[in-house]
């Protein structure tokens, strides 16, 4: 048989409206038992005609406005807690339930969150959500070392990478001057040519003048 006693509490919780122990597996039953003692159509607040409910005499005794008030708790306590989500909900940051001291306010809601372990709420850094990261993947948080054999091998790797890229570099600057030299002279060697032919047959002080001219 399923006995009933109503909260003493005048913000009683869900749990304390249905008789559920915190943790344990919903059983309507209990929802059922309550809503045939508190629901409306079992009250006769009109006191025209007797009421047919089976509600105990201290039930039927209570107002109408306390026996409808119950009623809409006992409904709500119920699809709170028979909805896995909802009930979570409640349990972790007080959601859903309006007619209880577990109302939570917004800052109420962040301040539970914030204290919460395993939450994000204190990752500053980089190295914090990384952290976080792997202990939501499961994953081991230890720092992975390498062995001087292993480092050793790189570093002799960069610096053979090093040095063939300055090998390279040193070709193609190299072949580069070369090719700038050769130009060069060749024109050079050209200039002196038409300089040549062109103060062929000119007196002294006629090649002083042609050069004069040519270095305006």
């Amino acid at each position: 048989d399923i006995t009933h006693e109503w909260p003493k509490s005048p913000r009683p919780t869900p749990y304390e409206v249905l008789g559920v122990s915190k943790g344990a597996v919903y059983d309507k039953r209990r929802f059922y038992h309550l809503v045939k003692l508190y629901h409306p159509d079992t009250h006769d607040h009109n006191h025209h005609h007797a009421s047919v409910s089976s509600s105990p005499l201290h039930i039927k005794n209570l107002p109408h406005a306390t026996r409808l008030e119950r009623y809409r708790m006992i409904v709500a306590a119920n699809e709170l807690l028979s909805n896995t989500s909802k009930r979570r909900m409640y349990d972790s940051y007080g959601l859903g339930w309006s007619h209880g001291d577990r109302a939570a306010s917004l800052r109420d809601i962040d301040k539970n969150w914030r204290h919460q372990e395993g939450t994000a709420a204190n990752n500053a850094t980089w190295e914090d959500w990384e952290r976080w990261r792997d202990a939501q993947e499961g994953k081991s948080s230890e720092p992975v070392y390498m062995s001087h054999g292993a480092f050793a091998s790189i570093l002799v790797l960069m610096c053979l990478v090093g040095a063939m890229a300055q090998t390279n570099r040193a070709e193609s600057s190299g072949a580069q001057y070369v090719g700038w030299a050769a130009d060069h002279s060749a024109e050079i060697g050209g200039r002196l040519r038409r300089n040549g032919t062109a103060v062929a047959g000119l007196s002294k002080d006629e090649r002083v003048d042609y050069f004069l001219k040519e270095r305006e």
